[in-house]
Parts: structure tokens; C-alpha cells; sequence
């Protein structure tokens, strides 16, 4: 196991403790980048929390505050979408699916599960609403995003 893998394994087993969950890890020179969440959201508090711990834990086995320095923070809402939680903590939104090929889809987040994601498309043609439902296999998805309306 090289040492990404052992971070991720430390990670994950100790978020296993807690109701977060890892959405993303990003290991740089000099810097691991931890993304969290947990529903219905994470807080502040809970990040420097996990911090803790994980520095703590991650200490005792590999010597980590010696090489790293470690950001523990939410995924922020700018960011695709990684992990099945995350789509389903996001059912009932607007996301906007880029698919391998480039083509873009948006619509109202209807339902997930492990092979695919539907959306609710609205199109206006001649005036009229039409609505249409269309599931994609994450085998063809590049990145959904969450569409921030204001």
C-alpha cells in the first residue's frame, strides 16, 4: 500500500467513526487536502474536529505533521459531485451533467443509484413546456455540478 492509500484507508476508517464521509483527497507537495461532508451539511466546527483527529492519527502512524500540512474542508459548492451520497443529498435540485462526450444536460435531479442518475429536462419548444426525463449511466458522465440560482 503506498502512502496515499494508507492516508486514504486513515481517513476513511476514522470518518467511519463519525457521520462524515470522504468526498475527495488531494495530496500535494507539502500539503493533504481532505474534503468531508455529512448530511445535511458539515460545519465549520465539524471540519476542524475531523482535523484533530485526523492529524492526531495520522501522527501516530506515519510521522505526518513532519511532511504534510493537512486542510480538512468541505467540498464547497463550486465543486462536481463525487460520491453517490453526495448525489443523493442533492435529489431534488438543479444539477448541470457535462456526459465523456461533451454534451450538456440540465434539469431537476429526480433519483440515483449506483449505475446511473435521472434528471427532469424542461425544454421550450413552439412555446410549449415539454418535460423529459433522461437517465445516465455515470459510465458516461465527466461532472454533474449543483446549479447555484439566486
Amino acid at each position: 500500500m503506498n502512502e496515499e492509500q494508507r492516508i486514504r484507508a486513515i481517513v476513511n476508517e476514522l470518518l467511519d467513526q463519525t457521520d462524515a464521509y470522504l468526498v475527495d483527497l488531494k495530496i500535494r507537495t507539502g500539503k493533504v487536502q481532505v474534503f468531508v461532508d455529512r448530511d445535511p451539511y458539515i460545519t465549520l466546527e465539524d471540519c476542524a474536529r475531523i482535523n484533530r483527529m485526523l492529524v492526531r492519527r495520522l501522527d501516530e502512524e506515519l510521522a505526518f505533521t513532519d511532511r504534510y500540512a493537512l486542510e480538512v474542508s468541505s467540498p464547497g459548492l463550486d465543486q462536481p459531485l463525487k460520491v453517490l451520497r453526495q448525489y443523493r443529498k442533492n435529489i431534488g435540485r438543479i444539477v448541470e451533467v457535462i456526459t465523456v462526450t461533451g454534451e450538456k444536460k440540465r434539469g431537476l435531479l429526480l433519483y440515483v443509484d449506483e449505475e446511473k442518475l435521472v434528471i427532469e429536462e424542461t425544454e421550450l419548444v413552439n412555446k410549449q413546456k415539454t418535460i423529459r426525463h433522461s437517465a445516465l449511466p455515470f459510465l458516461h458522465i465527466k461532472s454533474t455540478n449543483v446549479v447555484i440560482e439566486f
